[in-house]
């Protein structure tokens, strides 16, 4: 199962999320993309690491096995959704395509896009997508892979 993760930058949520399914799942079955990237504040191609202020986002992954310094930012294509099996988005109006918009095959996920990740901030949002993550590959079974 092909399994696409976006949000609006491709920075943060998104990067995180394709991670941890792909920790958990032992594939690399997630990539992510990003609704905005493309614009001229948020080129595509850019190291994600460029974006934050602070090492707290990266150095909580690398804790967790999931090293995603280095990863790129990539614009969200028509062609994207139709290569996978299902789509997560954590994209937030106005930066929803509508060919996203009405795809059957997004799942819609409230996931706040904070302005700046500091510690906190990182360890909320990754509880956060970690258990959506796990509810969405097994609901009835807990995963212990991320503390490994």
């Amino acid at each position: 199962m092909g399994v696409l993760f976006i949000c609006k930058n491709n920075q943060f949520r998104s990067q995180m999320a394709a991670a941890i399914f792909n920790k958990i799942t032992g594939t690399n079955d997630a990539d992510s993309a990003g609704t905005y990237v493309g614009s001229v504040d948020v080129p595509e191609g850019t190291t994600i690491e460029r974006y934050f202020r602070t090492p707290d986002f990266f150095e909580l992954m690398e804790k967790n096995g999931m090293n995603i310094r280095n990863n790129q930012t990539k614009k969200l294509l028509p062609e994207m959704i139709e290569s996978v099996s299902v789509v997560v988005s954590m994209a937030e109006e106005p930066f929803i395509p509508d060919y996203l918009r009405n795809s059957k095959k997004v799942l819609w996920w409230k996931v706040e896009n904070p302005s700046f990740a500091t510690r906190e901030v990182a360890e909320k949002t990754f509880n956060q997508i970690k258990s959506l993550i796990e509810e969405f590959v097994l609901p009835e079974k807990k995963f212990d892979k991320l503390n490994k």
